[in-house]
């Protein structure tokens, strides 16, 4: 907002107005991995897969990896992305713990597939990498803000402060980063080839807190 003139009275005002974006969530992108993708596609194209909402109407929902620790097959990969989820740590986050991954997971998502909203338990951070799509295709995640006014005001232009969701169009080789409480979903994909994606939580480890409230978690075991 820029700073206006207002009249008053017969006296004028010159009003100023300065927006201050507090409490932002930080959802980063990071380009261009250094992903070893041709190692990837392989270990994707061995895993079994299971249903999704299974209870609901699977022939809607994505299918995701039966093996939760996927990544434990491929540890180069595996240290890698933990590398660049504690750069966004402690560079964006300016956290001092180091983060270590607890579950990783294949998704695949075919034509009209989709997710339902969801966020991640028994996690801190979450990332999400893009891999095995040719041509322009791009995969679509949709992230829900945590709390929406209970009034049903209508903007005449969405922005970060007032837009109800945001949505994400993800190119190969990307990955985003962000807390794990932010519920998600996969719009339905909308392409012939199958939207190939990987999932991964984290967790802190080290001295987390202090005083009575002080706790200390260790790395879990492989």
């Amino acid at each position: 907002m820029d700073s206006r003139t207002t009249t008053k009275q017969g006296h004028i005002f010159h009003m100023t107005a300065q927006v201050h974006p507090i409490f932002p969530e930080a959802i980063v992108e990071f380009g261009n991995t250094g992903i070893d993708q041709e190692r990837l596609l392989r270990l994707y194209e061995s895993q079994e897969w299971g249903d999704t909402n299974a209870d609901d109407d699977p022939e809607r929902f994505l299918k995701i990896s039966r093996n939760l620790k996927v990544l434990n097959d491929a540890p180069e990969i595996k240290n890698r992305f933990v590398a660049i989820v504690n750069e966004y740590a402690s560079e964006v986050m300016r956290y001092t713990n180091e983060f270590h991954m607890t579950t990783s997971w294949f998704v695949k998502t075919e034509t009209n597939k989709i997710s339902v909203l969801h966020n991640h338990g028994n996690a801190m951070l979450c990332a999400v990498y893009y891999f095995g799509q040719t041509g322009n295709n791009k995969s679509r995640i949709c992230f829900e803000k945590p709390f929406v006014s209970q009034f049903d005001i209508k903007p005449t232009a969405y922005n970060v402060f007032n837009g109800p969701s945001h949505n994400f169009e993800m190119g190969n080789d990307t990955v985003l980063v962000f807390p794990a409480y932010l519920k998600h979903k996969v719009l339905r994909h909308d392409h012939a080839e199958t939207r190939k994606s990987l999932a991964m939580n984290f967790m802190p480890s080290g001295l987390i807190g202090s005083g009575a409230t002080e706790i200390h978690l260790g790395k879990p075991e492989d």
